[in-house]
């Protein structure tokens, strides 16, 4: 059976180390949690905290992995639903390795029958999470934070990431950036705004933002209007991957080549920014790791063990690929 001493050499790091991450106490860094639980994730480890309470209880724990009606729609559209795909399945590896049994279901519907929920996406709204409290059961968001409210949650910091994509873009020597964006009632989509926003005035920049809408799929009239208003920018930073393989494919179709003529990076780092033509630049958002954190956060919660919540925020790594100089 895997130890504490395998989970610190596969990470590289101490055995008091590991034990803060497994117990949520002291100080570490997000970058070390994060190689931590890829660790633990990886020999299959369970703390023994969290072995010796469920051995106390003697009961099985169901959990409902949740998801809006509107990302439903998304995931059946073609490769739309890779990112939180990655995020469901990682949630469901690690529940059932944890002795716990997911159940996918529909946020706006879900019944008061489970021991704990975790809540995918930006649709956890004030009224969502007033349903949920109401509960009084535990849960976490993924990918998805309200500011202002007490609440677990597991996100990326979108905010870095979006700063450090388009610093790049300048340092590269490119001043015409527009920023192609969701919806910004999304924790994730609005910090990466403001990451561009932030990143143009320090460049000494103006900046330029067009929104689209991701279930009507309106890229070819947003493409369309921000050459018209606008022009060819030197480069278009987006707020998701599947965001600027759309405008990729627009720009295509008006025989504007990328990244000869402009520059495309997007955010996430789903499984298609790789095998898109061209290949993506793009920030990788740890999606797996996302799973692993929220299972293990409320385990902890319904185990009663640091009920106390918390916000971890995982940093992301740039990717460069060939949709940009």
């Amino acid at each position: 059976m895997p130890t504490i001493e395998d989970i610190a050499k596969e990470a590289g790091v101490s055995t008091a180390t590991v034990s803060r991450v497994i117990n949520n106490s002291g100080y570490v860094s997000e970058r070390t949690k994060l190689r931590v639980w890829h660790a633990i994730k990886k020999i299959g480890y369970t703390p023994k905290e969290s072995a010796r309470v469920l051995a106390k209880h003697k009961k099985t724990y169901r959990i409902a992995i949740c998801i809006s009606e509107r990302i439903q729609k998304l995931s059946q559209q073609d490769n739309v639903g890779q990112f939180y795909g990655v995020v469901v399945e990682s949630i469901r590896r690690s529940s059932t390795a944890c002795g716990m049994y997911p159940e996918l279901k529909l946020m706006e519907t879900v019944e008061n029958e489970y021991d704990g929920y975790i809540l995918i996406g930006a649709d956890a709204d004030l009224n969502i999470l007033k349903k949920f409290r109401s509960m009084k059961k535990p849960f976490v968001l993924v990918d998805h934070y309200i500011p202002g409210q007490v609440i677990d949650c597991i996100i990326s910091d979108g905010y870095d990431g979006a700063y450090y994509a388009v610093s790049y873009l300048i340092k590269k020597g490119l001043t015409r950036i527009v920023h192609i964006h969701a919806p910004l009632n999304a924790y994730g989509f609005r910090s990466r705004y403001d990451g561009y926003l932030a990143a143009m005035e320090h460049g000494g920049l103006m900046p330029k933002t067009y929104e689209y809408d991701d279930i009507a799929n309106n890229m070819p009239s947003v493409v369309e209007m921000m050459l018209r208003t606008y022009g060819l920018p030197h480069a278009i930073f987006t707020s998701n991957d599947i965001a600027a393989i759309r405008v990729i494919t627009e720009l295509k179709k008006r025989g504007i080549r990328v990244p000869e003529d402009v520059s495309v990076i997007g955010f996430d780092d789903i499984a298609w920014a790789e095998t898109f033509d061209p290949p993506l630049t793009t920030l990788r958002v740890f999606k797996d790791e996302m799973g692993v954190l929220a299972c293990n956060r409320l385990r902890d919660l319904i185990m009663g063990i640091n009920p106390h919540p918390v916000r971890i925020s995982l940093f992301t790594r740039f990717i460069k690929r060939k949709s940009s100089i």
